[in-house]
């Protein structure tokens, strides 16, 4: 994994703000990933999505990966995380989820431009099928990338001792995709080249921000889908319930 050199920091008082980079195929995700994601089941169409992908998966691998995190102090009452002056509505949920973190990590990642192009181009030409497996690639990427920072925390030497939680999105599990905009005033300027726009929607499009709570009782569960109230979640893994 290739660390690049500490951002400048925009708020001094945050530590191990960092960015890293991997390219795809340093990143391990298979054509497999993405049609398991789609189907679980065996069918003769599932077989040639899966050769599909693994023909645009050769064409990326060399496409970069970014993703970072910041951390900081943390309090959380009455549904409101408090973090560096700032207050985020986060809801009855994920503050169930967060309740005992001392402290939090702010974390971003993204693919480059070029998968939202070759699913505009696909659009552009009616090749639904083609977008609709590129759009799931880049999501299966994204989520594999977010696994990558968890696993850097768990890394983190400045927390052995501690637990950690799952990551947490805006727009998930109740909290209002709008505070997006306060998730990026704590990180760096232009932190890996993401934009927002008024609505709080990221561009490149498969990007991800979030949050993940440090402390010595907190708990990492393996999902919490089956709990989510958010139906349509690109990234459930269980069945809504």
């Amino acid at each position: 994994m290739n660390c690049t050199k500490c951002l400048n920091q925009k708020h001094p008082q945050m530590s191990n703000n960092r960015e890293y980079s991997l390219t795809v195929q340093e990143l391990g995700v298979t054509a497999r990933e993405v049609t398991d994601y789609i189907t679980k089941d065996d069918t003769p169409e599932k077989e040639f999505f899966t050769q599909q992908v693994a023909a645009e998966l050769e064409e990326m691998k060399d496409e970069k990966v970014l993703f970072g995190y910041s951390i900081f102090s943390a309090s959380i009452k009455d549904f409101i995380l408090t973090t560096n002056n700032t207050q985020f509505n986060i809801g009855h949920d994920v503050s169930l989820m967060l309740r005992s973190a001392e402290k939090i990590v702010l974390f971003a990642c993204t693919l480059s431009e070029r998968l939202d192009n070759i699913i505009t181009k696909y659009k552009s030409n009616n090749q639904y099928l083609e977008a609709y497996l590129m759009d799931i690639t880049g999501t299966v990427i994204i989520g594999k990338t977010a696994e990558k920072v968890l696993e850097l925390i768990k890394n983190n030497k400045a927390f052995e001792g501690y637990k950690i939680t799952n990551t947490i999105s805006p727009g998930n599990c109740g909290w209002p995709v709008e505070e997006q905009k306060k998730l990026f005033s704590l990180l760096p300027d232009s932190f890996l080249n993401i934009s927002l726009n008024e609505s709080g929607m990221m561009h490149p499009v498969k990007s991800l921000t979030g949050v993940i709570g440090i402390g010595e009782r907190v708990i990492y569960k393996q999902t919490e889908c089956r709990y989510c109230k958010s139906r349509n979640c690109p990234y459930r893994k269980e069945e809504y319930v």
